[in-house]
């Protein structure tokens, strides 16, 4: 379809949503005509889904916080509730297959369309009745480690959750992503860090599910500061989220020992507990006293002092937490923060940021390891909201980022020569021109190449009027170098650029058309335009991102 250009203004209140493994977050700027801008943030809400079966289907009926409480009450056993689904997006995660009746993607429909209905009302209240939801334009937090697959996934159950529209511009909702976020928050922390032109700084976001980094350079210009990746983000599955299911394991084994098996309801309780309660003030140091819930099960107990148990309380020794539950994910992060290190060169700062970065023995850990070889490693002014807030600043500056550095390898497929002994036989087809080659894979650009944000990818090609002649654009990415052809291992399809024969019926055979297609790669989404005869058509994107989650 053709696009028409995006005019931000239509749209002055920007919405950022974090959506988060554990938690969720909202931050909102709204810019109304004649009045300061206001900036709002709703604190954060438990990523849960309660659901319940309803006439032979499982209906959302409560979500958050209600959600928590609901499943403390006699009623439970009539819900189901999910948690902790978002990792199942992580292709590259090796969990236990998603077997609950709700998909992954509708949990993270439903979800978004409870949070969106719930803040949209609280805006409309907050800035009068003068706005409407068409006034919204929104920016939705991803891991950087994500796939193109993955947050294809997310944009579409943002579209089903009722935050834009399939007919609205694509622009309307951006996705950024999470280090990038960060990123833009701890700017504004530069001069306090003593940062400057030329300086390079690491952002750490570790969460619940995920930890995502990347280093970026300070760019001072007369447009102000502005921000370019030095290295290719990534990041892991090794969120805060792993030290509760260490600590979970850890509890499970002790009781067997003992001879008790408790109830899985029971165990969740007690993780739950430690995560809200004692995780955050573990210093590596002070024993710690897991509080007990009412159970039978504890009669069950053998030797309950030998495990600990006492007066109601579970000793859980400082040594044992180290060895068993933190370290093992800790050390993952300081082995992802030693390669970002050797990828930059140089790097004056590490930013710890995410609810896990706030953990004080994680920051500790880091500067052990780090602080002869980084200058500033730190934790900014609450850093559990530095996604959130950064998400939505860049929705007003989407520009601060000027360059990114490119995932994958990016091309399309090309006609070209056949070459007699060196190109398959069954790729070979006779058009006018004499034998070709249908296909090989024309790169774009390289994994690892740093792109301009401004900076769009053109390329001219031109069509052939001929019978049979197909009119698009097939994009291909490959998780490493170009291969010769789109059939090679580890290639995959990943959109179609849509184009209207360019020719018209008295056009003969053997005529030619000009055909420049656009790609913006600086983006933290692909984008391709088409332009045939002086009119602009938009990507197609077709990702297969249906059943397999």
């Amino acid at each position: 379809m053709a696009l028409t250009d995006f005019d931000p203004e239509d749209y002055p209140i920007v919405v950022a949503i974090d959506f988060g493994t554990t938690f969720s977050q909202v931050n909102i700027i709204a810019n109304p005509i004649q009045t300061p801008k206001q900036n709002v943030q709703y604190a954060k809400t438990p990523t849960l889904n309660l659901y319940k079966e309803v006439n032979g289907k499982y209906k959302m009926v409560e979500w958050g916080w209600k959600s928590k409480l609901q499943m403390e009450t006699p009623a439970a056993s009539k819900y189901i509730q999910l948690y902790q689904y978002k990792p199942h997006l992580d292709e590259n995660l090796a969990l236990v297959p998603w077997k609950n009746t709700v998909s992954v993607p509708t949990a993270i429909s439903d979800y978004l369309e409870a949070l969106h209905e719930y803040v949209a009302e609280k805006i409309l209240q907050e800035f009068g009745r003068s706005y409407s939801r068409k006034s919204f334009r929104y920016c939705l937090t991803v891991p950087a480690m994500w796939s193109d697959k993955a947050k294809d996934v997310m944009r579409k159950a943002a579209v089903r959750a009722g935050l834009i529209s399939g007919d609205d511009h694509p622009d309307r909702l951006t996705l950024v992503s999470e280090p990038e976020a960060a990123a833009l928050y701890c700017e504004k922390a530069c001069k306090q860090y003593n940062l400057s032109h030329g300086d390079r700084f690491m952002i750490c976001d570790a969460g619940g599910g995920t930890v995502d980094l990347i280093v970026y350079e300070i760019a001072m210009t007369a447009q102000g500061r502005h921000l370019s990746e030095v290295t290719k983000g990534h990041g892991a599955s090794c969120g805060s989220m792993f030290i509760d299911l260490n600590l979970g394991n850890l509890l499970i084994e002790k009781f067997k020992r003992q001879g008790a098996v408790f109830p899985k309801s029971v165990i969740q309780t007690l993780v739950e507990t430690f995560a809200y309660q004692l995780k955050p003030q573990f210093d590596g140091e002070e024993d710690m006293y897991l509080a007990l819930p009412r159970s039978d099960c504890f009669d069950d107990i053998r030797d309950p002092r030998s495990i600990g148990i006492d007066g109601g309380y579970m000793c859980l020794k400082a040594s044992e937490l180290k060895r068993v539950v933190f370290e093992p994910v800790v050390k993952q992060v300081l082995a992802l923060i030693r390669e970002q290190l050797r990828g930059a060169k140089r790097c004056s700062a590490i930013f710890m940021v995410g609810g896990f970065g706030s953990s004080n023995y994680l920051l500790d850990r880091v500067k052990q390891e780090f602080g002869g070889v980084v200058k500033t490693i730190s934790s900014p002014h609450k850093p559990e909201m530095a996604v959130v807030c950064g998400a939505v600043y860049a929705g007003m500056n989407p520009k601060i980022v000027t360059a990114r550095i490119t995932r994958r390898c990016y091309g399309i497929r090309m006609s070209r020569a056949f070459e007699e002994g060196v190109d398959p036989i069954k790729f070979k087809v006779m058009r006018i021109d004499g034998a070709r080659c249908e296909k090989r894979f024309s790169p774009i650009v390289r994994k690892g190449q740093k792109v301009e944000v401004d900076e769009c990818v053109t390329n001219s090609y031109s069509f052939t009027n001929e019978k049979g002649m197909r009119f698009s654009m097939d994009i291909y990415a490959i998780d490493g170098n170009p291969p010769r052809y789109v059939t090679d291992a580890g290639v995959f399809e990943l959109a179609k650029v849509s184009i209207p024969t360019p020719f018209k019926p008295w056009d003969p055979i053997g005529h030619k058309v000009e055909i420049l297609v656009k790609m913006y790669f600086g983006l933290n989404e692909i984008k391709a335009e088409g332009l045939v005869q002086g009119k602009k058509y938009s990507t197609s994107i077709k990702f297969d991102s249906g059943d397999s989650y």
